[in-house]
């Protein structure tokens, strides 16, 4: 079951998912995430060197992409809908 329209051509997309795919939002957080999970390792135990960042990169990720549906709600547009 499709959930979404996948479009790669910025024309097909609404004003508002221009503005909101623009930002970045889950990109952005996926590279927080995983900064934030290398300083927190290295300040707590080395040993989590490489289990924390990928936790944090897959937490920030999750955030962003939580944060860009509540922003196109936002905006009055559902994500996947059809452009005008």
């Amino acid at each position: 079951m499709a959930i979404g329209r996948f479009r790669t051509d910025p024309a097909e997309l609404t004003a508002a998912e221009q503005e909101v795919v623009a930002a970045q939002h889950a990109e952005g957080a996926l590279v927080v995430g995983m900064g934030l999970g290398m300083v927190v390792s290295m300040a707590l135990a080395p040993a989590l060197i490489v289990v924390a960042p990928l936790v944090g990169g897959v937490g920030g990720y999750m955030v962003g992409g939580w944060y860009r549906r509540r922003r196109l709600r936002e905006l009055g547009e559902a994500p996947g809908s059809e452009p005008e």
